[in-house]
């Protein structure tokens, strides 16, 4: 049987599971999915958090300050 056929054989039966048993299967491709963030190194990390606690605390250049910066190039 090939792969085709099997995913429509699975789909065939997921559309008649329970809610119990279809929650569960959620959990589990929920569970098998990486978040990008989980392949940060700790530095990368500690970057992004200081950008969070800088816009936090005002300490940023404006969009349009940048723009306008970098309008010749745009």
């Amino acid at each position: 049987m090939n792969l085709a056929t099997r995913k429509y054989n699975f789909i065939q039966e997921v559309i008649n599971i329970d809610e119990i048993l279809f929650e569960k299967l959620e959990k589990l491709l929920k569970s098998n999915q990486k978040d990008w963030c989980d392949e940060l190194s700790s530095d990368e990390m500690k970057e992004i958090e200081n950008g969070i606690n800088d816009a936090k605390n005002e300490i940023f250049i404006s969009n349009e300050k940048v723009m306008n910066k970098f309008s010749k190039w745009h």
